[in-house]
């Protein structure tokens, strides 16, 4: 008699746990909320001043400081990329993301154009 308990209680407890774990994976949300990243806010403002200076400094660059000054922008617009995509998120983050990822794409272009 308490073979057959045992028995049937495993078999009842095979059925519950895989059960429950269907369902809680149906329960749970498609796309998890984005954790705020402690420093965030500052990494974020930080990559933007420096992608500002680089730009303005390339910008400013002549004759042999061009390739330099390219190639440290170049550097800064990744970073900020990769800051961009841990610490944004929603509309913002795919729009913020596309626009680097533009600018990566041209600079690199540039770099390999002029710089040997």
């Amino acid at each position: 008699m308490a073979k057959r308990f045992l028995l049937r209680a495993i078999t009842f407890v095979g059925l519950i746990i895989p059960a429950a774990f269907a369902l809680a994976l149906l329960a749970a949300p498609a796309q998890p909320a984005t954790i705020e990243q402690p420093g965030c806010d500052r990494n974020l403002a930080d990559a933007q001043a420096n992608v500002t200076t680089l730009q303005a400094r390339m910008k400013a660059a002549h004759g042999g400081e061009v390739c330099p000054a390219t190639r440290l922008y170049f550097l800064e617009v990744v970073k900020t990329r990769a800051i961009t995509a841990q610490c944004k998120s929603g509309p913002d983050r795919e729009r913020e993301l596309g626009r680097l990822d533009a600018d990566v794409e041209s600079l690199n272009n540039a770099i390999a154009a002029r710089c040997s």
